[in-house]
């Protein structure tokens, strides 16, 4: 009787072998400094998180249903908590998708560091991994994340928040690779993520709080996917292409399936992603930058605006649609018209520029009403692998300018400087309530020598 032929490997499978095998010594010098700089802004964003009520909730089922204490920290020291590494991890990656400067993965529109990093740092904690092992999980983490996202495409953005649906399935191989499960248990961990990839936009419309329970619960997930593909539970083997996978049932257009394993080792999804530096959805970045440069070359004022055309790509348009007014602070950021409104008074839109304050500033709300977005063909083509812009202003007098932008501050192209990081971990930091200068110096310190740490416990603030 003729053996049948064994079936093809899939592209999920390239995927989860490369994960699976990935060494400290395979990374690349830039792959390390990068993942380095990624994780110091996503612990500033982390501690400039703590207060939000969403947070408050969470830590509160965390200490009624969790161990309330463990190996794994609270980057919130002040809690004097400590967990298991699915309670705290749910915790710190609610934490950091509070204040909207977490980082952005052009090509995936994703914000992998929010769920990779709490969830990698919580398991590394638990199992007493080091530094190095701590960096490679979480190279591992955003390729995979990250390459799920780009497979699922812009018409899964559409209905799903890419950051969870991709993100959980990142956090699956990130630990995955810190218990140094094998390539079978990787494919297993992936698919029961996979399986539970959710996370809806329908949050934006009454601004509330789904935003937070995304990251927190794609950590968990990830984590229960990893430990209990350890422990033998069989996920789906081809979780993205299959045919009631992913692809098939969450994007109901054309997904990239080159995206799958295509230059692994080559194409590091660390070195494709974006620091934000406004503190605002990353989709209202590209009219501010173009609007804080048209203002500077034409010596626009505020006062002098009459109107403004944003004109950007359909995902933007879908997403800050969603919003209307925007009745509170984080809402707020997800306004293109508040944002390039607060942008053009303030010469800058950070972090303390959006307050309760700020909303109930007529001069801010009037202008906001001026703001229109327009969709550009050309712009919208181009979207995700690059994020463009352009604005037109008509002044009050008649004059009329427009500005384009090609590459954002802070995307790979134009990325912030060490002291433009450090200057920004600063600013979260004390956002967060956090008035020790010395302490902020040492974990930024502890952040930069992160390969040479032998214990990944004292990020706490």
């Amino acid at each position: 009787m003729a053996q049948s032929k064994p079936s093809p490997e899939t592209r999920t499978e390239k995927l989860a072998q490369w994960a699976a095998n990935l060494q400290y010594h395979d990374l690349p010098e830039e792959v390390i400094q990068r993942t380095k700089e990624l994780f110091i802004d996503w612990l500033g964003c982390t501690i400039a998180g703590r207060h939000h009520p969403a947070v408050a909730a969470i830590v509160r089922f965390v200490t009624q249903m969790g161990p309330s204490s463990g190996k794994s920290e609270l980057i919130d020291g002040s809690l004097g908590l400590s967990s298991s590494p699915a309670f705290a991890s749910l915790i710190n990656g609610a934490s950091s998708h509070v204040v909207e400067q977490d980082d952005l993965h052009n090509r995936s529109i994703m914000h992998p560091a929010t769920v990779i990093f709490p969830a990698a740092l919580a398991v590394a904690q638990d199992i007493h991994a080091d530094g190095k092992e701590f960096i490679t999980a979480c190279v591992v983490g955003y390729e995979v994340g990250c390459r799920t996202g780009e497979y699922l495409g812009k018409s899964h953005y559409e209905k799903f928040h890419s950051t969870a649906t991709g993100g959980v399935v990142g956090v699956a191989a990130a630990v995955a690779r810190l218990l140094h499960l094998d390539v079978s248990q990787t494919l297993s961990a992936i698919g029961t993520a996979g399986t539970q990839a959710a996370g809806l936009w329908q949050f934006l419309l009454d601004a509330t709080h789904s935003k937070q329970v995304h990251t927190g619960k794609a950590c968990f997930d990830g984590i229960f996917a990893a430990y209990s593909a350890r422990d033998s539970l069989l996920g789906p083997r081809d979780i993205l292409e299959g045919s009631k996978g992913m692809g098939a049932a969450l994007a109901p257009g054309e997904t990239d399936p080159e995206a799958i394993s295509q230059g692994l080792g080559l194409d590091y999804a660390v070195l494709g992603s974006s620091f934000k530096w406004h503190a605002s959805c990353r989709h209202t970045h590209p009219s501010v930058d173009a609007l804080l440069a048209l203002m500077a070359k034409h010596q626009v004022k505020f006062h002098e605006i009459d109107a403004v055309v944003a004109r950007t790509y359909q995902a933007a348009i879908n997403v800050l649609g969603l919003t209307g007014r925007g009745e509170t602070v984080h809402q707020s950021k997800f306004s293109m018209g508040f944002v390039l409104a607060v942008a053009a008074k303030n010469g800058q839109a950070m972090i303390t520029d959006f307050t309760e304050e700020a909303l109930e500033d007529a001069e801010l709300r009037e202008f906001q009403q001026r703001v229109t977005m327009e969709l550009d063909p050309e712009i919208d083509a181009k979207f995700p692998k690059q994020w463009q812009g352009t604005v037109v202003v008509v002044c009050k007098d008649g004059r009329k300018y427009t500005e384009s932008v090609e590459y954002l501050k802070g995307d790979p192209e134009n990325s912030l400087t060490r002291a433009e990081l450090e200057t920004k971990f600063r600013a979260l930091a004390t956002y967060g309530g956090v008035t020790d200068t010395t302490k902020i110096a040492d974990l930024q310190q502890k952040g930069w020598e992160l390969e040479s740490q032998s214990s990944l416990h004292g990020f706490s603030f």
